[in-house]
């Protein structure tokens, strides 16, 4: 018997399908390699080539070669060019905000003598020798007073802003520098240092430098000050009565202090009135300049006249307990154009 076996034939199409799929499959992921790995390498590839020709001068990276440069031998300009090149570094970065400006001082500095005329100002005379700062002028000369200039005074003009220092025990240039926040060339420039030795007593001139906002306030008259030594007993504002224990507005300070202890005027000024009320009892009222006034109560006893001028510091009473007052103290009001102002919002 004749046994006839069916074998399922191969569909070649099939076959060859698949074969196709597989391998483009294959294919894919190679390619897929290959994009990440070229992705990659992107990046790292850039990296090397800025490294190599674009190299970051102040981190000292990089191949390229910077040729010595040579200057003259002129000290300041030396040192000028030095310094812009490579500045010195400090070590927190808020104290470089609060380095002056000595781009154009980097020099000798040079005085001239200027006699005072009629009619001459500190702001003019510091405006007329190109200085910005009249701290410069009140600072060289001493000068308490700006206001007190004298026709034929004698005055020493720098040719640059700034101040004397005047060198103690134990300074070093270096900590004058730092002092400062200057350059060490910069001091050695402007004083034409040629060593670093100094002498108890020696006067350095700094430049860029300024006196203090108090000291320039004070020199020129727009600074107050504490009529007395006392000990603050009562705020400006409101506050309970320390008769009735009601809230009311107290339009001044109160300042304690020994019965008879000498007022002082708070400014220079001019008296505007002498009198006595049954809430401050005897006080005094002074006219001072940009529209201020200052007044003076339960004074035991005056010292002044009205119409008399008065300097910062004159004595002008005495403290006392007269009026609407619980013990010796000093009753201070401040006056701004007429308006009341917080005493301890201009007394330094």
């Amino acid at each position: 018997m004749n046994v006839i076996t069916c074998v399922q034939p191969i569909n070649q199409e099939f076959a060859y399908r698949k074969d196709y799929k597989s391998k483009k499959k294959e294919g894919l992921k190679k390619e897929k390699l290959l994009y990440s790995f070229a992705f990659l390498s992107v990046p790292f590839f850039m990296a090397l080539f800025f490294i190599a020709y674009f190299p970051i001068l102040r981190l000292d990276i990089g191949a390229s070669v910077i040729k010595n440069i040579s200057f003259w031998s002129e000290p300041s300009v030396e040192n000028s060019m030095r310094n812009y090149v490579m500045p010195i570094k400090r070590n927190s970065p808020e104290k470089s905000k609060s380095i002056p400006d000595i781009s154009n001082l980097l020099s000798v500095v040079e005085f001239k003598d200027y006699v005072v005329k009629r009619g001459d100002t500190i702001s003019g005379i510091a405006q007329k020798f190109s200085l910005k700062n009249m701290g410069t002028i009140l600072a060289i000369n001493n000068i308490e007073r700006a206001k007190g200039l004298r026709v034929g005074q004698k005055l020493r003009i720098p040719s640059s802003d700034g101040i004397f220092y005047t060198v103690s025990k134990g300074d070093s240039l270096s900590s004058v520098a730092d002092k400062f926040k200057l350059p060490l060339t910069a001091i050695l420039d402007a004083n034409d240092l040629e060593a670093q030795t100094l002498i108890v007593g020696e006067k350095l001139f700094i430049p860029g430098a300024t006196i203090s906002n108090f000291a320039l306030k004070k020199a020129l008259g727009e600074l107050f000050i504490y009529p007395i030594d006392g000990r603050l007993t009562s705020r400006f504002g409101y506050r309970y009565d320390p008769f009735t224990g009601r809230r009311c507005y107290h339009n001044g300070v109160d300042l304690a202090a020994p019965m008879g202890t000498p007022v002082k005027s708070t400014m220079a000024g001019k008296i505007a009135y002498v009198g006595t009320s049954p809430v401050y009892g005897k006080y005094i009222i002074v006219s001072h300049s940009g529209g201020y006034q200052s007044m003076y109560g339960h004074l035991s006893k005056t010292k002044a006249r009205r119409g008399q001028k008065v300097r910062q510091g004159s004595v002008i009473g005495f403290v006392g307990s007269t009026g609407r007052s619980t013990g010796p103290h000093l009753h201070f009001s401040v006056y701004k154009n007429g308006k009341l102002i917080n005493p301890l919002g201009v007394l330094k």
